[in-house]
């Protein structure tokens, strides 16, 4: 028993309590002035290059017409985005239709405004449970989801890669290499002994009791064409965004360039929708394709792309809101969502156990059974 002048015992509210403050606190300021600083540097940069055209209807030849039809495919691009959760979702076990599923990821979109990028996926579990997803599946198709993002923006940014490497001074074919290692790398992280230990960190991530499942190998991988598609259509619609403001894109690879520097803004944890980093990689992409004579309207071009893609973001949300049936029933939800994560849920099986898809699910799906797996017996512990 420690007495009242004991060194050894820490009063509350002192630094013991504070800590978790502080780990918070840092990220976000971290990630708010990085977001700002890259924000200040390309309006800087915009507003120098109108001055010295004498004027944005010098520097800016504007085509509305391009505009709305960058808009109108970058809703489809969204339409898809809703379709690749759908799918992850069933083949990580659960079943969603497509408007549910566009509802979903619309509605939890927001939470990547928030620097950590961990709210959007917890909202999109805990909206997913809501619409009789499990939290398992839901958790499983989290990884997933994540997975495949990068991978296949990886694969989207091919045709850069020769213009990359040549700016940085790198050998073309060790680049290519490099690519190429780091795409197989991420690929094979859909096995399931590798996609055993992701979902235990997503596990971490959200504090739900998600399981490990089985899909089967090639089942996961036909989620490739699936995210092809998403990044396909978000570069032609970027692609048709820049011919809008009259710069002339080579289609390839200029389809590539919004895909490349979204997934770098998903990959840096501190930017909140990795605004500011996305455009200023983007800036940087353009640059190396774009002629000379048409890059006094880059940064811009690149400020316009983050208000493009916020506005169709907003108008999507709005949709997803409506297909739930209204703000209510979406607050509704979101309030029965807090409150069973504040009960806790149902325990699942074990992190280090991988269940097996049901039959009925597995036929839905086109999954196939795995020997050793499926059957009860425990996954592979190696790759």
């Amino acid at each position: 028993m420690t007495s009242a002048g004991d060194p050894r015992k820490t009063p509350t509210g002192t630094s013991g309590g504070q800590r978790p403050l502080v780990r918070r606190t840092v990220p976000l300021a971290a990630g708010i002035l990085l977001t700002l600083a890259s924000i200040c540097y390309l309006v800087d940069m915009s507003m120098d290059n109108i001055r010295a055209a004498g004027g944005i209807s010098a520097l800016l030849n504007f085509d509305p017409l391009l505009l709305l039809a960058s808009m109108a495919v970058l809703q489809l691009h969204f339409l898809a985005a809703a379709w690749s959760w759908k799918r992850v979702c069933e083949v990580s076990g659960g079943r969603l239709g497509l408007r549910k599923a566009y509802s979903i990821h619309f509605v939890s979109l927001l939470g990547k405004y928030i620097p950590g990028k961990v709210w959007a996926a917890v909202g999109k579990v805990g909206l997913s449970r809501q619409s009789g997803v499990s939290t398992a599946s839901a958790g499983r198709g989290l990884v997933l989801e994540t997975l495949f993002i990068v991978t296949c923006s990886l694969m989207v940014s091919l045709p850069l890669v020769p213009r990359i490497s040549g700016k940085l001074g790198v050998d073309l074919a060790l680049s290519m290499i490099a690519v190429g290692v780091v795409i197989f790398a991420l690929l094979l992280t859909s096995h399931p002994g590798a996609h055993r230990r992701l979902t235990g960190l997503v596990k971490r991530l959200t504090g739900r009791d998600i399981a490990c499942v089985d899909p089967g190998f090639s089942s996961v991988l036909k989620l490739i064409p699936v995210y092809l598609l998403v990044y396909l259509l978000l570069g032609l619609a970027f692609h048709l965004l820049a011919l809008s403001f009259g710069v002339h894109l080579e289609f390839i690879p200029g389809i590539a360039l919004m895909p490349t520097s979204v997934g770098v803004g998903f990959l840096v944890l501190l930017a909140p929708a990795g605004i500011g980093v996305s455009e200023v990689t983007l800036l940087w992409l353009m640059r190396l394709v774009v002629p000379a004579g048409e890059q006094e309207i880059l940064p811009l071009l690149a400020l316009a792309s983050r208000l493009w893609m916020t506005l169709s973001e907003l108008v999507a949300f709005s949709v997803a809101v409506s297909i739930w049936g209204g703000w209510k029933a979406m607050a509704g939800a979101l309030s029965r969502e807090r409150a069973g994560s504040m009960g806790g849920g149902a325990p699942g099986p074990a992190s280090g156990e991988c269940e097996p898809v049901d039959e009925d699910m597995r036929q839905a799906v086109g999954l196939h059974p795995v020997e050793g797996v499926l059957d009860g017996d425990d996954p592979p512990e190696d790759l």
